[in-house]
């Protein structure tokens, strides 16, 4: 197999991801500390921690109160346990290719399993028996997402397949919420009406399970009568909440860049590709070496603002014109203090970047909060969850961790 190295020496490149490992810390244990005493927390960390980096942010997550973690490929999940993470690690998505090649190391390494259909539900089975392991599995039921998961009609067969495999130990049921962020429609509560009478059914056929899990991030902040034994959180956090919640969750990313280029030009100045901008008056613009190539959504073109960090203070630049693959610019205005080698931050956290970048001037103004990914999703129309994702790998992650207090 090779792997692919990147060009690019991250030394010089103008685009950071900078990653407050405190704040994940924090919001974990914001979110731990609103549970119920017998709920444990998952800490998903999936698709790389939502972009945060997997190992880091799991740890900083365990720091924070998390007990469980939960990566949806097995090579991730495999990762966590090979990286000397000893807590229980949940997966739930896997091909059967990649079951036949990664079951038995991921049983070997007490991996907890999602089966949802009588094909997986074989493949581990097989799998614990090479192994001469149990394989300790999560029946996951289909209550109306439409993804995985096994039918209701089809549940009690597999809990009956697998009371009767003695290469499976049936540890939990869980389901998956499809419109928990959905806080007036009853979507919720139909499915979970189904989830319940089903592990009624189940019980009564092969005995008591010992967990369920149906709490995604909104569910956990909105329904605290669905957290059961296992609440599964992701973008939580990561310092964002689907649903409105009075806890203090605060983003752990913030992008920034450095301004390549100032220049005045008169009004009638068009700007990027389309000539979907034109500068009404005399201004002063800004390039930014940062654009779609980086992650930067396009459809978010002339909708938000960044914050420029000038000599004389903060101040906010909207984002004109088309977001290009390499480049964005700003309209810093007639009068602003901005020059080449200012930096930008594109989103943030409000206090995350007080320290100044080095070589950056020093700032004797007054301090503003930086725009968050939430504000880009409401520009591009998406979710944050998408905003930080999309962060390509050609950005380099500058990892802060917490101080030592932070941490405790």
């Amino acid at each position: 197999m090779s792997i692919a190295i990147p060009a690019e020496d991250p030394r010089h490149l103008p685009n950071r991801a900078v990653v407050d490992l405190g704040a994940i810390t924090h919001n974990t244990r914001q979110i731990a500390g609103s549970l119920a005493e017998q709920t444990a927390l998952m800490a998903v960390v999936k698709a790389d921690a939502y972009g945060h980096g997997m190992l880091g942010a799991a740890r900083a997550a365990l720091a924070g109160g998390a007990t469980w973690l939960g990566a949806a490929h097995p090579a991730s999940a495999l990762a966590l346990s090979r990286a000397g993470i000893d807590v229980p690690i949940f997966t739930w998505l896997y091909d059967p290719r990649t079951a036949r090649e990664l079951l038995p190391a991921m049983i070997s390494a007490s991996i907890e399993i999602s089966v949802g259909s009588r094909r997986m539900l074989e493949l581990v089975s097989e799998a614990a028996r090479e192994s001469d392991l149990r394989a300790r599995v999560h029946l996951k039921i289909d209550t109306g997402m439409g993804r995985g998961g096994a039918l209701p009609e089809h549940v009690l067969e597999l809990g009956v397949r697998t009371r009767e495999d003695e290469n499976l130990n049936l540890v939990a049921t869980w389901t998956h919420l499809s419109s928990a962020d959905a806080l007036g429609e009853d979507t919720t509560d139909r499915q979970i009406d189904i989830f319940d009478s089903i592990c009624e059914d189940l019980t009564e056929e092969v005995g008591p399970i010992a967990l369920q899990h149906v709490a995604n991030t909104a569910a956990t902040l909105s329904r605290r009568d669905l957290h059961r034994d296992l609440v599964r959180t992701g973008i939580g956090l990561y310092g964002y909440a689907p649903v409105p919640t009075d806890l203090d969750l605060r983003p752990a990313m913030s992008l920034t860049s450095r301004i390549a280029m100032v220049k005045e030009v008169g009004a009638g100045q068009s700007v990027g590709y389309g000539r979907i901008h034109t500068a009404a008056t005399a201004t002063r613009l800004g390039l930014i070496p940062v654009g779609y190539a980086d992650g930067l959504d396009r459809a978010a073109s002339g909708a938000v603002s960044v914050l420029v960090r000038t000599r004389a203070g903060d101040q906010f630049a909207p984002q004109v014109g088309r977001i290009s693959m390499d480049q964005i610019v700003v309209d810093l205005g007639p009068d602003s203090a901005a020059r080449e080698e200012d930096e930008v931050i594109i989103f943030g956290a409000p206090d995350a970047l007080d320290a100044p970048a080095a070589g950056a001037p020093e700032i004797t103004g007054p301090r503003l909060d930086p725009p968050t990914a939430e504000d880009w999703a409401r520009a591009a129309g998406t979710i944050p969850y998408e905003i930080l994702t999309s962060l390509s790998v050609r950005v380099p992650r500058e990892v802060r961790s917490p101080a030592a207090g932070d941490a405790a």
